[in-house]
Order: structure tokens, then sequence, then C-alpha cells
């Protein structure tokens, strides 16, 4: 006898006789399911496509909207929230001594500072800006430091604005050296107090008609002048996340923290450890002595030797200084400029430009410089300032010339010495021109002046 299959339409009829009379469906045979099956799947389809297009239009849209470079000009006037500034508050008895052997500036009584283009003797300011130390004389951290007025106990009470990225790692250093001073040390969370920029370009004597009384007041804000470079502006200590600009009195826009940046970059003027290398830079190198960073009639501190050496010996070949990147196409630039509509230049698949080697174009050799940090067409680069500016350096028995015409290059490669190779034939290519500010230039001939002396 011949077996004969039961039909799906069957089996379906049997499936949903079996199931409860509450939950029962309506018969559908096997060709009207085909039917909707076939409707159901086509419009699924037709709103996967109309998904899709619409996905790539808007990824094409972020694309192009990412790469299209900013135009907006920088503020003349504007307050920015440092966000990649931490403070540590440390106080106690002994927090006096116990900075005053760590730090490259002087706690107690004066402080030598280098300053509106004249290097005087100071008592302690309000705040200072200085450094710590490996025993190796190399940079580990660039901070400022800001006394607090004491309260009711009158312990010593500082607070240490240092590189949000190095927050943890100078922490540690701290308690390293604590040994048995009487001090405590904390993080300052970033909701208690914040750290801002602010400047107001030509109306510098407004500004200044403030500070005195900001300082004194110890209320919620209290303005400082940065007195690094001209016209850097004032740092602002305020207490809590916000700054209360009305409280202030002065008219000021909010920005972001690039427009500080930039104005850094314009002055030449490093800061944290993307720019100051951490255990690999030199404080002078690094412009600290002319941004009063070192007192060099302080006693012994960590990594005071070779600081002193060098400057009894007299000779920096390299120094950190403003940058203006432009393309092979292009024409040497004369002056430093930022120009905003710009996109970021970049080397090779889009890869960054931080920390590549610098060398002449369409020459082999040791390179002349490392490239460090840059916004759009401008940055800051360690530069072999015989080589790459007019610089001339007391006391160097070196024997190079500056050439005007030469022109410098980003290298992405080496060959196998280890020697830098010009990229100069490559489209990836970028060249740069270092520049020599005017407040540098100054200050370090009055002070190869006053070393003379």
């Amino acid at each position: 006898m011949q077996v004969v299959p039961r039909s799906p339409s069957k089996w379906l009829l049997k499936v949903l006789s079996s199931a409860p009379l509450g939950s029962r469906a309506a018969f559908v045979c096997a060709s009207c399911r085909s039917l909707q099956y076939q409707q159901s799947h086509t419009r699924s389809q037709q709103q996967r496509r109309s998904f899709a297009s619409s996905l790539v239009l808007h990824e094409n849209t972020q694309k192009a909207s990412s790469t299209a470079p900013s135009r907006t000009p920088l503020p003349s006037s504007a307050h920015a929230r440092l966000t990649t500034r931490r403070l540590i508050s440390i106080s106690g008895v002994d927090a006096p001594h116990f900075l005053q052997g760590l730090i490259t500036t002087s706690v107690e009584g004066n402080n030598t500072t280098n300053i509106n283009n004249a290097v005087t003797v100071t008592a302690r300011t309000p705040w200072f800006y200085c450094g710590f130390l490996n025993a190796l004389g190399r940079v580990l951290h660039d901070v400022f430091i800001y006394p607090v007025p004491p309260g009711s106990g009158g312990e010593p009470h500082f607070m240490i604005e240092v590189d949000v990225t190095q927050l943890t790692t100078l922490l540690k250093h701290l308690r390293r050296y604590k040994l048995r001073s009487k001090i405590s040390l904390r993080v300052v969370e970033e909701d208690e107090m914040s750290v801002w920029q602010i400047w107001n370009d030509g109306k510098e004597t407004q500004f200044a008609s403030h500070t005195d009384k900001l300082a004194k007041k110890g209320g919620r804000s209290i303005m400082i002048p940065d007195l690094r470079a001209p016209d850097m502006g004032y740092r602002v200590l305020a207490v809590g996340p916000d700054l209360n600009m009305q409280a202030l009195d002065l008219p000021s826009e909010p920005t972001d923290e690039v427009a500080y940046r930039v104005r850094r970059y314009l002055r030449g003027i490093p800061e944290g450890s993307a720019e100051i290398i951490p255990a690999q830079a030199l404080p002078q190198e690094s412009n600290m002595d002319v941004m009063g960073g070192i007192d060099f009639r302080k006693g012994c501190y960590v990594g005071q030797e070779l600081t002193i050496r060098t400057r009894h010996r007299g000779v920096v070949r390299k120094r950190i200084l403003p940058c203006m990147l432009y393309r092979d196409n292009e024409t040497m630039p004369t002056t430093l400029e930022y120009k905003p509509s710009l996109a970021p230049y970049s080397v090779g698949d889009g890869g960054d430009l931080h920390g590549l080697t610098i060398g002449r174009h369409g020459k082999r050799g040791r390179s002349t410089g490392t490239f460090l940090a840059g916004t759009g067409n401008i940055g800051i680069a360690l530069c072999r300032v015989q080589l790459m500016s007019d610089l001339v350096i007391p006391n160097d028995t070196a024997t190079l010339e500056f050439d005007p015409a030469a022109e410098f290059v980003i290298q992405p490669n080496k060959d196998e010495e280890g020697k830098a190779i010009d990229g100069a034939g490559a489209k990836e290519a970028v060249k740069i021109k270092a520049f020599v500010p005017d407040w540098l230039r100054q200050r370090l001939d009055e002070d190869a002046v006053k070393h003379q002396r």
C-alpha cells in the first residue's frame, strides 16, 4: 500500500485545532500564506534599502563635515576653561619646606624672575610657574603653584596645577618624597575647583585694575596675570565648575580650549606633557628659564646640578619655537600667521605629525628638530636654533651658520642607519618654518648681558 504524505494545509489545521480555543487563529491556505510572505518580504527589503541609503547619506554628510576646515576666527576677548589642567592640594606645616626641595623656583623668601622684559628679584608672588625635575635634570612636570590664604588653622596651603594626564604621576612623585613630612595631599575634584584662562586684547589696563582686588578678595574667583609671555592674559581659579563673568565685571565671550592653545603656539609657549616631554625635555630647552620658571639663586633641589651647570656654560643649542606649516608647492612664509580656514596637516595616510623629526629639505644628515604639537597650520617644535633661526648661542664652539633661504621638512621615515630621509619627493611632505618671537629674543639678550656680568 502506498503512503500518501500529509499536505501542509492539513498539518497546519491539525496544529491549530489542538491549540486552546482562545488562541486559535483563522485558517489560511498554503497559497495565500505564500503570497502574504512575498508581500511582507518585499516591503521589508524596500525599508532596508531606504534605511541604508539614508544611512550612507548621513555618513557621507558627517564625513564631509568632519573633514571640512573650521573657519571660526580667534576671539580677541574670551575666556576658556582648561579641562586639560587639574589641581592637587598640599597643606601642612612642612608644605613650604617640602616644595622648596622639589621645584625649580623658590617658595621661601625672594624669587628671581624674568618678566616684563627685565630680570628682577621680586617678593613671593601670589602664584608662580615652575617645574619638577628628576635627578638627571629632566623635566617631569611643568606646574603652576598658587599659595592659598591660611584658614582658621593657619597652616600653609598650596594648590598645584598640573597636566591632567600627569595628575596621578605627580601625586605618586610627591608621596615618594613625603617620608615624615607633616603634609596632606589630595586631588581636587573637577566640580570642586576649575582652571580658566581669560584674555582681552587691547584692554589690559582694565584687566589689571581687577587683579589686586580679586587676589585679595578671597572670593569665588582669583585672577592672576600670566607672565610667561606678553599678552597671555590671566589665569583664573574658580570655585566650582563654572566661571561667573558677571562677578568679575569683565567683557568676555566663552570659547573652547583650542583658542587658548593657538594663543600659546603663536607665542611659543609649551604646556603639558605632550609638549614638554616628561623625563626627556630640559628646562632651558623648554624656555622655562625665560618664562620665569627657574630661580638660579635658589639652593639645592632635585635636578639642580645639571640645570645650574647648563646655566654657567651658557650653551643651549635647542629651544622650543613657534612654527608655521606649509605645503611643498607653497612659498616659504615670512610672517607667523594662523589660518583657521586650512585643514589640519598630516603625512602619509592621515598620520599625525606630533613627535616626527625635522630635517633639511633635499639633504640627508642629522635632524634639525622635533615637531611637538600643532593646531591647523601652526605649532611648536624643538629646534636647533643655529640651523632653524638666526639666534646666536653664546660660548658655543660649533661652526653652524643659519641660511635664511634653507627650507625644512617634517620627515615621516628614517633610513637603515637611523638618519632622517627627506620627504620632499613624497606627496605627504609638509614643510615647516620656525620663528623667534620678539619677547623671547629680547629676554635672551637681556639674560646674556646679565650672565656676562
